[in-house]
């Protein structure tokens, strides 16, 4: 059996950099490496972004509404509930299959007790929380094929 090479390159920086000699290619030397820099910091998955929930369920951002995905969410601060889901959705005009991995409930008031919940429109994924009337704040993380 062969393996063949990764055909997908990821964005990387250079191991190291030959600084030219010459003078005059000073400057071009140094936009191309910025340009190197700025492509591989550029193209990294950012971690996670904050997004406001309530009791009322509102589509998940920056999800695509069908493929694969792994969501984490957790609150901003300690005590907030939190949730890992796995989210398949093989048509932007079905009801997609939503699967809680694992999840805890919130510790602190007004969150004791309290769960997040994840849905599926025949549009788009949604989330919300237990608690009536009530915002938190919570980082989302979006693993995923889209």
């Amino acid at each position: 059996m062969t393996l063949n090479p990764n055909p997908y390159q990821l964005p990387l920086l250079p191991p190291n950099t030959i600084v030219p000699q010459d003078d005059s290619l000073f400057i071009s030397y140094f936009n191309r490496l910025y340009e190197d820099i700025a492509f591989a910091v550029n193209n990294k998955d950012a971690s996670y972004f904050e997004i406001p929930i309530t009791n009322t369920a509102v589509n998940i951002p920056n999800i695509a509404n069908f493929g694969a995905f792994i969501v984490c969410v957790s609150g901003a601060t300690t005590g907030l509930p939190c949730i890992t889901a796995a989210l398949s959705k093989a048509s932007s005009a079905a009801i997609g299959d939503v699967f809680p991995l694992n999840f805890q409930a919130g510790t602190v008031a007004p969150w004791v007790a309290a769960t997040l919940t994840i849905s599926s429109t025949a549009t788009n994924f949604q989330i919300a929380h237990s608690v009536a009337a009530t915002t938190g704040n919570f980082n989302i993380r979006i693993i995923g094929t889209q």
